[in-house]
C-alpha cells in the first residue's frame, strides 16, 4: 500500500515525549482511512515476538560445559572489569583517596598530592571497567564492541511511553484516538524502525563478542592469531565497557515492571545480580535452568497468544547453551527482551482498548487546557491561526450559495479552510490544525488518486468510443461491446490503482507518482480498449504513444489550472456541512461512534475488497475533524478576540 513517506509525529507536538516515544512504539490503526486506498499516515510492523523466560537456581552450569568456559583460576583474562573476582585495581599498592584523606583527617581540596591521587582513582576507576579487545577481533565486532549503545534496546525508560499515565496524557493520541477506532501501539516502523533496528543489532553483536572474548578467548591460551597480527599490525591497545552487568539489571528492571507484587521475590531471589556475575565469572551459571524459570514466569502473566514465543526463547537458549554456540545463544537473549516489549505493549493496547470511550468523552477538556497552558506560556503562537481563520471567513462569504445556519455559522470557514486544504497542491496548514496534518494529508492523497483515475477512464472511454467508429459494426455487435467494455472498465479501475501502488518518497506528490507511469498506464488503457472491442489484431506503438500523450497533456493541465480538484473540494465541502450541522447536536464519543458504524457499513459493502472513493466518506471524516477542532480552538482562537470584524457577535 502506498504511503507518501512517513507522517511524523514527532514534528507534530512537543509533548513531553514525541508521538513515537524512547523506543519507538506508535499508537496504529488496523482500518485504512477514509476509503481504505492507502494506510494511515498519522497513527502508522507486526512485533518481534520473543520468547521469554527460564530460571538459575543451580550452581552446575551447562555454559561451563558447553561454551568452553573454565572457571577463572591462575589463568586471568586482559580485563579489568567491573565482574567480581576480575583484578580490583591494575595498582593495588596505592590506597584510595578517601582512604588516604579518612586516615589522615586533615587533606586539603587544594592539596596537589590529594587532586592527583583523585585523578589517579578516576583512571583506576575507567580502567576496571574496561576489557582490552584482543588484536585477532573481527573489525566488525571491534565496531560494536567501542560504538554500541550499552543498554539493551528495550529498556525501563524505553518502555514508559506505554504506562497509563503516558496515554493519558499525550496529545497525539488523545486526538488521533477520536479518528482511529482500532488505535493500538506497535513498535515504530520507517526510516526511524530500521535505525532503531540497525542500533539492536549492534548491541546483540557486541554482547556476543563480548562473551567470546571475555569467557572464551581468554581462557584458551596463547592465540596464534592475536600474536600474527600484532607483528603484522602493531597497535595501541582497545579496551571496552562490558555490558553485561547492565543486561541484567535491566532484566530485572523490567521483570519487576511486568510481574505482579506476588510473584516479586521470585525475581529477587533468581536474578540476584551480584550473584548471577559471580556464575557467570565461574563459568557456573546454568543458562537454561534461568530461561526455564523466565519461560514459566512470563507464560503465567502473559497473553495466552504470546506462550509459544516464550517457549522458544527457552528452546533458542538452551540450544545455543548445549552447543556451545554463541550467537545462538545471545539470539535466545534477544528475543526475551523483544518479548518482555511485546508483554507492555498488550498491556498498553488493553488499556486503551479498556479508557477509550473515556478517552473520547474528554477529548474536547482536556485539548482546551493543554493548548490554553501552551499560550499562556508562549510556547505556541496562535495569532497566525487566528488570521488563517478569518481569511477563510473572507473567502467562505464570498463563495457562498445559500444563507449559512445559525447552527454552522461559525463552523464554515473552518469547513472551506479545511475543503481547500485537502484539494492544494501546497497548502498552508494552520497550529489549531497540526494534528490533524496527517489526516489531512490522506485525505488530499486520495483525492489525487481519484481525480488521476477519472482521467485516465476518459481516455480510455475515448480510445473505445474510436475503435467502435471506425469498426462500425452492427447494433447487436455494438451492444455486445458495450457490455463487454463496462466488465472490462470495472477490471481497468483496479488494475490502474495496483499500478499506482507501492513505497512513495517523502516529498513526492501523487501527481508525480501518475505522471512517472503514464507509458504504462498508456499500455494499459490502449490494450484494455482493443481487448472490449474484440480486436485480435495487436496493438501499436503509435496506438500506445497516443493514449500516453494524451494522457500526460490531461495531467499537466490540471497540475497548471486545479480545475477538477477545485470542482471535487466544492462537492466535499457541501457534503461537509451538511453532516457537520447533524454532528453538530451529538457529544465527541457519539460522533466517533456514529463515524465507526458508518465506516464497518462500508468495508462490508466492500466485501473484503477495495473500499472505492466516495465524496462522503471523505466529507464526513472532514465533518468531524472540524466539529471536533471547533470545539477546542473557538474560544481559544477562533473567535478569541471581541469586536472581529469577520463575524457579527449577536449572529454567532
Amino acid at each position: 500500500m502506498r504511503k507518501s513517506g512517513e507522517c511524523d509525529q514527532n514534528n507534530v507536538e512537543d509533548s513531553g515525549k514525541d508521538h513515537q516515544g524512547g523506543s519507538g512504539h506508535t499508537p496504529r490503526s488496523k482500518r485504512d482511512p477514509i476509503t481504505g486506498r492507502r494506510s494511515p499516515a498519522p497513527t502508522r510492523c507486526p512485533l518481534s515476538e520473543a520468547s521469554s523466560s527460564s530460571s538459575s537456581a543451580t550452581m552446575k552450569s551447562s555454559m561451563c560445559t558447553e561454551l568452553d568456559i573454565p572457571p577463572k583460576g591462575d589463568s586471568q583474562p586482559d580485563i579489568n572489569v567491573d565482574y567480581p573476582h576480575g583484578p580490583a585495581s591494575l595498582l593495588d599498592g596505592h590506597s584510595c583517596p578517601s582512604e588516604a584523606s579518612e586516615a589522615d583527617g586533615k587533606a586539603s581540596d587544594t592539596d596537589p598530592c590529594l587532586q592527583a591521587l583523585e585523578v589517579r582513582s578516576k583512571q583506576e576507576g575507567d580502567v576496571r571497567e574496561r576489557v582490552k579487545i584482543p588484536a585477532c577481533t573481527a573489525e566488525e565486532d571491534v565496531e560494536a564492541l567501542l560504538h554500541a549503545t550499552h543498554l539493551p534496546p528495550v529498556t525501563r525508560e524505553s518502555l514508559e511511553e506505554l504506562d497509563l499515565m503516558w496515554i493519558q496524557s499525550n496529545i497525539n493520541l488523545r486526538v488521533d484516538i477520536n479518528y482511529d477506532h482500532d488505535l493500538h501501539f506497535t513498535p515504530v516502523s520507517g526510516y526511524k524502525g530500521e535505525q532503531k533496528r540497525k542500533e539492536a543489532r549492534k548491541y546483540w553483536l557486541s554482547l556476543e563478542a563480548e562473551l567470546r572474548i571475555v569467557y572464551q578467548h581468554d581462557h584458551l591460551g596463547p592465540c596464534s592469531r592475536c600474536q600474527e597480527a600484532r607483528r603484522s599490525a602493531p597497535s595501541k591497545g582497545r579496551y571496552f565497557k562490558p555490558r553485561l552487568r547492565q543486561m541484567f539489571l535491566t532484566l530485572k528492571e523490567l521483570l519487576s515492571i511486568l510481574v505482579p507484587d506476588r510473584d516479586q521475590d521470585q525475581i529477587v531471589q533468581y536474578l540476584d545480580i551480584t550473584l548471577l556475575l559471580q556464575e557467570v565469572s565461574h563459568g557456573l551459571l546454568d543458562v537454561v535452568q534461568l530461561a526455564r524459570w523466565l519461560c514459566v514466569l512470563l507464560t503465567t502473566h502473559c497473553a495466552p497468544m504470546r506462550d509459544e514465543s516464550a517457549q522458544e526463547m527457552a528452546d533458542q537458549v538452551r540450544q545455543g547453551a548445549e552447543k556451545g554456540d554463541l550467537h545462538a545463544l545471545v539470539a535466545g537473549i534477544e528475543k526475551l527482551f523483544s518479548f518482555l516489549e511485546a508483554m507492555k505493549l498488550d498491556v498498553a493496547n488493553h488499556q486503551i482498548r479498556s479508557f477509550r470511550y473515556h478517552l473520547i468523552d474528554d477529548t474536547v477538556p482536556f485539548q482546551q487546557e493543554y493548548f490554553r497552558l501552551r499560550i499562556l506560556s508562549e510556547r505556541l503562537d496562535v495569532g497566525p491561526s487566528q488570521q488563517w481563520y478569518l481569511s477563510a471567513a473572507q473567502e467562505h462569504r464570498l463563495c457562498l450559495t445559500a444563507p449559512p445556519t445559525h447552527r454552522t455559522f461559525a463552523l464554515e470557514p473552518l469547513v472551506h479552510g479545511m475543503a481547500k486544504i485537502c484539494v492544494s497542491p501546497n497548502p498552508v496548514i494552520p497550529e489549531t490544525l497540526k494534528h490533524d496534518r496527517c489526516r489531512l494529508r490522506t485525505m488530499r492523497e486520495e483525492i489525487q488518486d481519484f481525480l488521476h483515475l477519472e482521467m485516465s477512464l476518459e481516455v480510455f472511454d475515448e480510445i473505445l468510443c474510436h475503435l467502435r467508429d471506425a469498426d462500425n459494426k452492427d447494433p447487436l455487435t455494438r451492444r455486445r461491446w458495450q457490455n463487454r467494455a463496462t466488465e472490462t472498465r470495472a477490471r481497468l479501475h483496479n488494475r490502474l490503482m495496483d499500478l499506482t501502488e507501492g513505497y512513495v518518497e517523502p516529498g513526492t506528490s501523487i501527481s508525480d507518482v501518475w505522471d512517472r507511469h503514464a507509458s504504462a498506464i498508456g499500455l494499459e488503457l490502449t490494450r484494455a480498449a482493443s481487448h472490449a472491442c474484440g480486436r485480435a489484431t495487436q496493438i501499436t506503438e503509435a496506438d500506445v504513444a497516443k493514449a500516453t500523450d494524451h494522457l500526460r497533456d490531461m495531467f499537466d493541465s490540471e497540475q497548471r489550472e486545479h480545475v477538477r480538484a477545485e470542482a471535487i473540494g466544492f462537492d466535499i465541502e457541501k457534503s461537509a456541512l451538511n453532516t457537520a450541522s447533524e454532528f453538530q447536536g451529538m457529544t465527541t464519543l457519539a460522533i466517533s461512534e456514529a463515524q465507526k458504524q458508518w465506516q464497518q457499513i462500508q468495508q462490508q459493502n466492500s466485501q473484503g475488497g477495495r473500499i472505492p472513493f466516495q465524496i462522503e466518506s471523505i466529507a464526513r471524516m472532514l465533518a468531524h475533524m472540524a466539529v471536533v477542532n471547533f470545539r477546542v480552538w473557538t474560544e481559544l482562537v477562533y473567535l478569541e478576540r471581541e469586536g472581529d470584524d469577520a463575524f457579527d457577535e449577536e449572529e454567532v
